[in-house]
């Protein structure tokens, strides 16, 4: 790859979807984006890197950035997120919310919605009447696992990963052989739109929506350089309710320019209450 190639994909990348891309990963954007020039019979990143700059709100340009995307995902990630759900924050949420109270939750970066069905299955567990109390949202940046998302069908080989059985046979219902398809009473709590984590206008994006007293936002951050990690946490902070809860991925800290907040415990991992705005 020419550096001057390599130079306008880490520009644009970091542009469009906050990933910061270092040289040592040239071979990630080889991998990831060869395919995607022959699917529109372009000879090489050469010819894609040209049509991008040609057409940057274009389909292709958009599709470079949902190949650059990490969606790695499985149900009940980690599990502690969930355990912290149930036994600390939706207690303490619930404590004097009036009958007609609502509980908003964010996913962010959601890939293909297993957090967020996640998320939901630990509310009904563990709130009364959930289907009335809560709702939470599912963000991505790619419409193609949000399509995934929203269709909410899983292969045999994604619902064994992190899924208990119980949790199966409760909540899913056989579709088609093997797959398995989300049951309506979840479906009911749960939205899905895009969402860009770095976009300027992300607060008044979703403020239909919020505000919210959780978010989600798990292994997405690491991709971000420290600059654009605390803009992006201070965007998240600006769609909360002060009080609110942030729960990360492991190791992910959570510092911003203008927000704070004050680190508790769960277990040994870290979850954020939001201090001020």
């Amino acid at each position: 790859m020419k550096p001057a190639d390599f130079a306008f994909l880490r520009d644009f990348l970091r542009k469009e979807s906050g990933q910061f891309i270092e040289e040592n990963k040239i071979y990630l954007l080889k991998s990831r984006l060869e395919p995607l020039a022959r699917r529109h019979s372009l000879e090489g990143l050469e010819a894609l890197v040209a049509q991008v700059k040609a057409r940057p709100r274009d389909t292709l340009a958009r599709q470079v950035v949902e190949a650059m995307t990490t969606n790695e995902t499985l149900f009940f990630r980690d599990k502690y997120p969930f355990d912290a759900l149930s036994t600390v924050i939706f207690p303490e949420l619930m404590q004097g919310m009036s009958p007609n109270g609502k509980i908003r939750i964010w996913s962010a970066a959601c890939s293909r919605g297993q957090e967020t069905y996640s998320i939901a299955m630990t509310a009904i567990q563990s709130v009364p009447s959930a289907e009335r109390h809560i709702r939470i949202l599912g963000t991505d940046i790619a419409d193609a696992v949000l399509a995934y998302a929203e269709e909410g069908i899983y292969t045999q080989m994604e619902v064994q990963r992190g899924m208990p059985v119980k949790q199966l046979v409760r909540y899913f219902e056989q579709h088609e052989g093997t797959n398995w398809r989300i049951r309506e009473e979840l479906r009911t709590m749960i939205s899905f739109r895009m969402a860009n984590l770095i976009a300027a206008d992300l607060a008044v994006g979703l403020r239909m929506h919020g505000p919210f007293d959780i978010v989600f936002c798990r292994n997405v951050m690491i991709y971000f350089d420290v600059e654009d990690r605390k803009k992006v946490i201070d965007k998240i902070a600006q769609t909360m309710n002060v009080g609110g809860y942030l729960i990360t991925g492991t190791g992910e800290l959570v510092k911003g320019e203008h927000s704070q907040w004050d680190t508790q415990r769960f277990e040994g991992r870290p979850i954020w209450k939001l201090k001020s705005k």
